[in-house]
């Protein structure tokens, strides 16, 4: 393989957004030096600053990017990435999910904590990491974009809100609360099984490299076009790894095993932006080499995928009926919510891709607020995140209740929510292109979600409180709540502006 430097399209401008990020990261790292910096105030607030410059910037360039009816090349520095409309459209959404985590994060880690600069640098770089990946025009750029967020996000989910590395830490592991334990314990079990992944993923872009001569992802594409390798079982054994890595990310079944654990240790606004972001992300690969680069492969892949999409979605709802931890039901929540997002893949059109997109979108506002209110009811200890401790919600804050049970029944799509369009959309993408007896499991599959998101909303209105519990509603977790509630019910009211943009987002 031949590799020139192209120095026409450094294209810089391209990728202010990402430079934004990470100058942003190594200054608050530096300012984390010095002690009269080290708070959460002025962290949070500079992250803030930088992300919201890098979110403008992203908008300003989606106006001006390739778009499906612009014949331009898309490629910037020699293909390693992909300037168009869709990666910017996922940048839109790591954006907003960092800014909602920050919002969360205005009093965590606590003021005694350690390393709080650190905190804020890890999600810095795990948001650059990500918009990285969705420019990805290469297999090695998309592993090293991958990593990057990855190991960010590995110790992120260990980052205890009481304790760090520094002097403050207990000296033996009995003195270590429930939350550190957990947060190590979390951690341990994200890296071990992100590293098999990563291994299974990083082998089959090497065979996939084996098989076609090039990384770059347009000429895979451009080559299976001309011959289809019919005969080339390096070219299959690598697409069926590289599915299989991705798949770990997010969270398909059967490599979903790692998820509850994860999200009932990691820190909650961990938990919150890991559940949206780390899916769009890698869905944002998966697309550009199944929709892109393998295509033509459709008749191989497919089924498979078939297979995995209604696997995820049941065992995914079926197992979050015997939860009684929030965060371990919305793990697994998550996990059907995978099945159905792969569902946009499968349709292998346009209408899926945005859809895809539209999904993604609605997904992480019923998502994140759904968390908000996870992290405000939070109690310590192994059972501070029961379910039993939405009781009598209702009629402690009538006003927070009302918002979780609009998370809760825009999650199970009811309709006019904008998760009713979302699933509405992606459904009939499948029918449209044949795969009805897929939508049909998909509303079975919708139907036993039903349960455990009702369950949530009978606890709030329905059953009285056990315990008195404290909740401290400052104006971050206030805005996330808010500003969920009104784009779902705006989206669900008028779902047809934000289809619009998702289809002007498919510049493929």
């Amino acid at each position: 393989m031949e590799f020139e430097i192209n120095y026409a399209d450094m294209n810089w401008v391209a990728l202010l957004p990402e430079i934004t990020i990470l100058t942003t990261a190594l200054y608050l790292l530096l300012m984390g030096l010095r002690k009269s910096f080290d708070n959460n105030r002025f962290l949070a607030r500079a992250s803030a600053a930088g992300i919201s410059f890098a979110l403008l910037l992203t908008l300003m360039l989606w106006g001006n990017a390739p778009s499906a009816s612009d014949e331009s090349s898309p490629g910037i520095f020699s293909n390693a990435l992909i300037y168009d409309r869709f990666a910017l459209s996922f940048n839109v959404i790591f954006l907003i999910m960092s800014l909602f985590a920050l919002l969360a994060s205005y009093k965590y880690p606590k003021d005694d904590h350690g390393n709080k600069a650190e905190y804020f640098s890890l999600l810095l770089l795990t948001v650059a990491g990500m918009m990285f990946l969705a420019k990805a025009g290469n297999l090695i750029t998309a592993f090293v974009a991958l990593e990057v967020f990855s190991i960010s996000l590995y110790i992120l989910c260990g980052f205890s809100a009481k304790h760090g590395t520094g002097s403050e830490t207990p000296t033996s592991v009995e003195e270590l609360p429930w939350e550190t334990l957990g947060s190590q314990e979390s951690t341990v079990k994200y890296l071990l099984s992100g590293a098999f992944a990563s291994a299974i993923l990083v082998y089959g872009m090497a065979l996939t490299y084996a098989g076609t001569g090039t990384t770059e992802i347009r000429t895979i594409a451009q080559l299976l076009q001309e011959n289809p390798y019919t005969e080339n079982k390096l070219l299959y054994i690598g697409m069926a790894l590289m599915f299989a890595g991705l798949g770990f990310k997010v969270s398909l079944v059967p490599f979903h095993a790692w998820t509850p654990d994860v999200y009932q240790g990691a820190p909650t606004p961990v938990t919150g932006f890991m559940s949206v972001a780390t899916k769009a992300a890698a869905f944002a690969l998966i697309a550009r080499i199944f929709y892109v680069a393998l295509p033509s492969l459709e008749e191989i892949w497919m089924p498979f995928f078939f297979g995995i999409s209604a696997l995820t979605m049941l065992v995914g709802n079926t197992a979050a009926i015997f939860q009684d931890n929030i965060k371990r039901m919305l793990a697994y929540s998550g996990i059907a919510h995978a099945g159905y997002l792969l569902m946009g893949i499968i349709a292998n059109s346009q209408d899926g891709m945005a859809s895809l997109i539209f999904y993604l979108a609605v997904y992480l506002f019923m998502n994140i607020g759904a968390f908000a209110v996870v992290f405000l009811l939070e109690g310590e200890g192994e059972g501070g995140s029961s379910i039993y401790r939405f009781q009598g919600l209702a009629k402690r804050k009538p006003k927070l209740a009302a918002a979780m049970a609009l998370f809760m029944l825009s999650l199970a799509g009811f309709p006019p929510t904008a998760g009713f369009f979302g699933k509405l959309y992606l459904f009939w993408a499948a029918i449209n292109s044949g795969y009805v007896l897929l939508a049909v499991l998909a509303v079975g599959a919708s139907m036993i979600a039903v349960y455990f998101y009702l369950r949530i909303i009978v606890m709030m209105y329905f059953r009285d409180e056990e315990e008195e519990i404290n909740i401290d509603m400052n104006r971050g977790m206030a805005t996330i709540v808010t500003v969920s509630t009104v784009v779902i019910v705006v989206v669900g009211l008028y779902p047809s502006g934000l289809m619009q943009l998702a289809l002007a987002s498919i510049p493929f």
